[in-house]
C-alpha cells in the first residue's frame, strides 16, 4: 500500500493526477537524456573490440623493460607513449 502511495504523490507532483506528462517537462527528460546517453551505452563497437584486442597483444608481447616503461607512463599519465 505505501508504495502505490508514493506513486500517487509522484504523478501528483508531476501530473495532478491527469496521468500525462507536461511537454516542457518531457523535452527536458528527452535533454537529460540525450546528454547522457554516451555514458549509458556499454556496447562495444567493433573499433573498441580491437582496441581492446591489440592492447591486450601488446601487452602480451611486451619484454620486461616494456612492461616497466608502461606501467610508468600509465603512472605518469601518458598513456600511447609507453611501447616505443
Amino acid at each position: 500500500m505505501a508504495c502505490s502511495a508514493r506513486v500517487v504523490v509522484g504523478e501528483s507532483r508531476y501530473t495532478a493526477n491527469k496521468g500525462v506528462l507536461p511537454e516542457v517537462l518531457m523535452d527536458e527528460m528527452r535533454q537529460a537524456f540525450a546528454r547522457s546517453e554516451e555514458h549509458l551505452d556499454q556496447s562495444e563497437t567493433d573499433d573498441t573490440i580491437q582496441q581492446r584486442l591489440q592492447a591486450q597483444r601488446i601487452i602480451q608481447d611486451a619484454t620486461p623493460a616494456q612492461l616497466g616503461r608502461m606501467l610508468e607512463a600509465i603512472r605518469a599519465g601518458k598513456m600511447g607513449q609507453a611501447a616505443s
